[in-house]
């Protein structure tokens, strides 16, 4: 009885031990396959699951406020060009009519004038194509998602966008010519005195206006080609907003747009016969 009661007790012993050994195995897969899931969000579940366990695209998202916010905020400095641009039109009209200017000054008296019309014309183009994108992005009917605001706006307002950021930066280079052209003007910078020392100063502090307005120039310009994206250049951007200009005109066939085409046509045209006078009255002048 105490041989088959020992027996009993032993196999007993044994069982739980080899059920004791067992257990921790069981225990250490069910450890690894939680830390496995635990470790694995949803979010990489789902990058996972695309083209086969590649990284997820760029997700997209609401750009609305963002276009409000740059047709809006772009028509601020836009005023500020076009105001300072009309009042200096009308600049230098009595001192223009007197016959009292020498070549030179002619030339930058009328390269001054150029410049505040183009000024005037470049700002208030940005401010009215702005104002109409503005109330465009006001009626919603577009799509407001992509990866950027600079992608939604290429994609959904591409006339307007390439329009407002070009008159505006042409309107910019315009404004510091004109500046300039005043300095050299208003401070009589370009005149000739008997006085040779007075001459020489004034003729030192021209070439300093000349220097510093053009060094702020080309690095904006610089600046600007830097960072235009999808041109090289200021010029590259011109080419492509003159073809969308065409293409709207053209191939559309929209009237009013036709002929504003050739009213712009028409004013180079002047333009250049203008500047040919001009270079054939210099000719005149060293010939004689």
């Amino acid at each position: 009885m105490k041989a088959s009661t020992s027996i009993v007790f032993l196999l007993s012993c044994s069982t739980r031990a080899a059920s004791g050994f067992q257990l921790p195995k069981a225990t250490t897969a069910a450890n690894s396959a939680s830390k496995l899931s635990m470790s694995i969000s949803p979010s990489s579940i789902g990058g996972l699951l695309v083209r086969g366990g590649a990284v997820a695209e760029p997700a997209l998202q609401n750009f609305y406020g963002d276009a409000l916010g740059y047709f809006g905020g772009i028509r601020i400095p836009a005023s500020f060009l076009a105001g300072s641009s009309l009042a200096a039109m009308f600049i230098f009209k009595t001192k223009a009519n007197n016959g009292e200017l020498s070549t030179l000054e002619r030339r930058v008296l009328g390269f001054y004038h150029f410049n505040s019309l183009l000024a005037f014309l470049l700002s208030l183009n940005t401010i009215a194509s702005a104002t109409i994108a503005h109330t465009a992005v006001l009626h919603g009917r577009f799509n407001k998602m992509a990866e950027t605001a600079y992608m939604m706006m290429k994609r959904e307002f591409e006339y307007e966008f390439v329009t407002v950021r070009w008159s505006f930066l042409c309107s910019l280079f315009c404004f510091l010519g004109m500046i300039a052209s005043r300095l050299l003007i208003e401070f009589d910078l370009l005149k000739k005195d008997t006085n040779g020392g007075d001459s020489k100063n004034k003729k030192e502090i021209a070439l300093l206006v000349v220097c510093s307005l053009g060094a702020l120039a080309t690095h904006l310009l610089s600046y600007v080609n830097q960072n235009l994206w999808c041109w090289q250049s200021l010029i590259g951007m011109t080419i492509y907003l003159g073809k969308m200009i065409a293409t709207r005109a053209f191939v559309e066939a929209r009237p009013l747009q036709i002929v504003s085409v050739g009213l712009t046509a028409a004013s180079a045209f002047y333009i250049a016969k203008i500047g040919l006078r001009e270079l054939k009255g210099k000719a005149g002048d060293v010939a004689s």
